[in-house]
């Protein structure tokens, strides 16, 4: 009696798969067949992407001229793409001395391509370009801002020599001869090793050698009639 009741109830908790389909099959369904749908829209964009990345890709290594490029930047706004199309052209204008050009362009980057990859050699070009004006002191402070904002990068030394350059010529060649020292503390292995040390020894021979004070040699003379008597010391017994 125990045995048919126990049979009873393993019959009635077997998992009824007609039941559980007719009652949640539709549902079940409807979510397999979205999940589906979002997977193959998902590899679709995807593919999708890769074809676009491919496409810009090549126009940008065919792009010969200003007009081709500013075409790309626009074809593919706040891309990488976009990005690399731009310092190309403002390096152009850079390299024609059309430095007002080159500087709007650079400038166009940092604002429209917040993200770029190689915000950092764009900075340094920019800071070089005011430098190339004569606009010294504002190439100062944009190579001290790219050494600021970028100090683990590979433009770091090359951002510290323009800086260093910046300082030689306004006068600041102690702070200078500092700089150089910075970079010759990168190592021999730094490409700006020779030159920094060219010019930091050019500035050690130029600069006059910190001498310490000297002692007056100047024998004391005695004390005028209105100056204070010397003290008196006590002699020995």
């Amino acid at each position: 009696m125990a045995q048919g009741g126990q049979d009873g109830l393993r019959i009635t908790d077997e998992f009824n798969f007609q039941v559980f389909w007719a009652t949640h099959g539709k549902r079940i369904t409807v979510a397999v067949v979205a999940v589906a749908v979002i997977g193959i829209g998902l590899l679709y964009r995807q593919h999708q992407t890769n074809e676009q990345v491919e496409l810009a890709a090549d126009r940008l290594a065919s792009a010969t001229d200003v007009t081709s490029l500013e075409q790309i930047a626009r074809d593919f706004p706040g891309s990488t793409t976009a990005g690399n199309a731009l310092s190309r052209l403002a390096d152009f204008y850079f390299r024609s001395g059309k430095y007002t050009e080159a500087a709007g362009t650079y400038e166009r980057i940092e604002k429209e391509i917040p993200s770029y990859p190689l915000m950092d050699s764009v900075k340094l070009s920019h800071a070089a370009l005011v430098e190339a004006q004569g606009n010294l002191a504002g190439a100062k402070d944009q190579y001290q801002q790219v050494i600021n904002f970028f100090p683990n990068s590979y433009v770091a030394n090359a951002a510290k020599m323009g800086l260093a350059r910046c300082m030689e010529a306004l006068g600041q060649k102690k702070e200078a001869r500092q700089v150089y020292e910075e970079v010759l503390a990168a190592g021999q292995n730094s490409p700006w090793f020779t030159q920094a040390y060219l010019q930091w020894v050019v500035l050690s021979r130029d600069m006059p050698p910190e001498t310490a004070p000297q002692p007056s040699t100047k024998p004391a003379s005695a004390p005028s009639q209105g100056s204070l008597p010397m003290p008196s010391f006590p002699t020995a017994p």
